[in-house]
């Protein structure tokens, strides 16, 4: 038996057991999202330890200190098609991040951290499921800049505005070199 012949049996099998897909409606297209993303009651990074675990942070206000709670800063959250860069200088003489647009800096392990987008983060809706790109969401914190964006996804209530979001980064580099930030957001948009 040839090679020609095996690949048109082989090609004649998989239609045969091809399943048809049918159409059940319209699809939903995505529609891009805009406002700011408030940073509420319930949001939290937790940082993964490379084996397994979370780390705990002393300074953490949450009864668990794996969670450190975070909460918008003075720009009201996360602009949607706005890069909240980082000010100048971006710390403190003892390593506390001064970016304080996005969320209120937040005590890790004594040290500050804050959070800047240096690439206009965009997010799109289909149906009530929520996704979006920030990539270039970077925490600041020791006068280091560590990359924790991602491909988010999470949900959105059209009628109460609210909305949750998370993803995980892996860091690379500096004293948490492995370690997986685990975010979580949630609040409500408002344009």
């Amino acid at each position: 038996m040839t090679n020609r012949l095996k690949l048109r049996l082989i090609a004649a099998a998989v239609t045969a057991i091809a399943v048809p897909v049918v159409a059940t409606g319209p699809a939903l297209a995505a529609q891009q999202v805009r406002g700011v993303f408030h940073i509420g009651s319930g949001s939290y990074i937790r940082m993964g330890l490379p084996n397994g675990g979370y780390f705990s942070n002393p300074y953490s206000k949450s009864s668990d200190k794996t969670y450190t709670p975070i909460s918008s800063g003075v720009g009201g959250g996360i602009r949607a098609g706005v890069a909240q860069n980082a000010p100048s200088p971006a710390f403190d003489r003892h390593g506390n991040s001064l970016a304080n647009s996005i969320i209120t800096p937040t005590s890790f392990t004594g040290i500050r951290f804050g959070v800047i987008t240096t690439v206009p983060p965009t997010f799109y809706l289909s149906g009530n499921r929520l996704s979006g790109h920030l990539r270039n969401l970077y925490a600041e914190w020791n006068k280091q800049t560590f990359r924790q964006g991602g491909i988010v996804s999470g949900t959105y209530n059209s009628a109460t505005h609210q909305y949750t979001l998370t993803w995980q980064t892996k860091v690379h580099g500096g004293p948490f070199d492995g370690y997986t930030g685990h975010w979580h957001l949630q609040g409500t948009v408002s344009p």
